[in-house]
């Protein structure tokens, strides 16, 4: 009796196995379904994607060949755009040179032309002195430093030279020996008044009187430039100069005028610029106000 209730639920139980072995079957194979079904659409996004980044890349490609060849031409239109330019520059730096050089050619015929003044002053002396002979030497006192007196027409002593005098007073005065290089200026002046280089001895008497702080001989000794010598390289020197010194000596309104007389005769000099920085600082206008008319008093 038990073998027989065994053997029916052994039947029962395979029975059932059975059903559930099949059921887990057919839910397998749904799943594998249902996983083919979205591997397959997974990839066709992916396969989608890839054709989006690929058509994306190749905009960028073009792209970046298109600012390539636009930047090519740019490049190359300045490039042209610039050359006439550049030429330019070349021909202003080639002119900037023939302009230095001749400047050192006027400066080296100028050095030249002085120096021939110098010795034709010395031959025309030598001669004067051959005709007549120097008057015995007079006991009068030398020139005093700080003063300047007017220029004479005397014959030099024998063996004075205007070239040797003048070329021994520039070297003491540019090595420090002011009072020695005043002395020997002034001597050139008494000597050799009418040569080329008498308004730079004139000038440097006035800017050694400066540089010891007599204004008021350094404005006379410019003054004396100017005058004598109003036609001379060194006329833009002693107005910028003057004005300098009076300045020093508190008149700044004579000083004013100096310095515009500077800028309206020579404008396009070194010293003109040196004076408008001066007028500048001065808070004076480059030109004088104009002179308004005066009222006329009413008739009682």
């Amino acid at each position: 009796m038990k073998f027989l209730r065994l053997a029916v639920l052994t039947l029962t139980f395979s029975s059932f196995s059975f059903g559930v072995n099949k059921d887990l079957v057919e839910m397998q194979r749904e799943l594998e379904a249902k996983l083919d079904s979205m591997q397959q659409t997974l990839n066709s996004k992916i396969d989608i994607l890839t054709g989006m980044l690929q058509a994306i890349q190749n905009d960028s490609r073009r792209t970046a060949d298109q600012v390539a060849s636009m930047q090519d031409t740019l490049t190359n239109g300045v490039a042209k755009s610039l050359m006439p330019v550049s030429g330019l520059n070349n021909k202003v730096d080639a002119m900037g040179d023939d302009v230095r050089s001749l400047k050192d050619s006027l400066a080296d015929l100028s050095a030249r032309l002085e120096r021939m003044d110098a010795k034709i002053t010395d031959l025309k002396n030598q001669i004067q002195v051959m005709q007549n002979p120097p008057p015995a030497p007079s006991t009068a006192a030398p020139a005093t430093p700080g003063t300047t007196g007017q220029p004479g027409t005397g014959v030099p002593p024998q063996g004075m030279s205007a070239d040797r005098t003048y070329t021994d007073a520039l070297r003491d005065f540019q090595t420090g020996k002011t009072d020695l290089a005043y002395n020997e200026f002034q001597q050139y002046l008494t000597y050799f008044p009418n040569t080329e280089l008498a308004a730079n001895a004139q000038y440097y008497i006035g800017e050694i009187a400066y540089n010891r702080g007599d204004y008021v001989a350094a404005v006379q000794a410019f003054d004396a430039v100017l005058e004598r010598y109003p036609e001379n390289p060194k006329t833009p020197d002693a107005h910028l100069m003057k004005g300098m010194a009076l300045i020093k000596a508190r008149q700044v309104s004579r000083a004013v005028q100096e310095f515009r007389a500077l800028v309206q005769k020579y404008p396009h000099t070194d010293d003109a610029r040196k004076a408008q920085e001066q007028l500048r600082e001065l808070h004076a206008s480059v030109s004088p106000a104009p002179a308004t008319a005066a009222r006329r008093p009413r008739q009682q």
